[in-house]
């Protein structure tokens, strides 16, 4: 009887020691690297503004990582993705073409690479949009010509 029970408590004693180093290992997620891509948008021709010829967008997101990297793997005349998600005010710090800021940026994990989307957030970048009814009406950007060309460090 002696043995049974001792059995039985260096048992319960294991079970408790593999449930409690094993259950925060399986439940913790890595935390992925905020990663940017640099976009071309408009055509300096068509408007007369360099500020809106390229803008940059972040994610940490892995799937829209992926999508970029799949597109930058193409050559440029066969990239169809572009971005679309939601935006918001401010270029967050790294929205900018050159020394120019934008007053807008994507929101980190709302944004994805798509082949196409509603003509409402199709157009240029634009650099001195009025964001205040934009945001609040539409909530989204996805120009349908922007196209991507490079990952970038953090811009400086």
């Amino acid at each position: 009887m002696k043995n049974i029970f001792l059995k039985l408590v260096l048992s319960a004693l294991i079970i408790s020691i593999c449930n409690t180093s094993c259950s925060s290992d399986d439940n913790e997620k890595p935390e992925l690297k905020t990663r940017y891509f640099r976009f071309m948008s408009c055509s300096e021709s068509n408007h007369g503004n360099w500020q809106d010829t390229t803008f940059i967008a972040a994610t940490n997101r892995l799937e829209v990582i992926e999508q970029c990297l799949n597109e930058l793997s193409l050559p440029i005349d066969e990239r169809r993705k572009f971005p679309l998600g939601n935006i918001a005010n401010g270029s967050n710090g790294y929205n900018r073409n050159a020394s120019h800021f934008f007053n807008w940026h994507f929101i980190e994990d709302s944004w994805e690479m798509v082949d196409e989307g509603i003509e409402i957030y199709d157009g240029c970048p634009y650099t001195h949009a009025e964001l205040g009814n934009y945001v609040e009406i539409f909530g989204a950007y996805g120009g349908w010509g922007n196209q991507i060309i490079e990952e970038i460090e953090i811009p400086e």
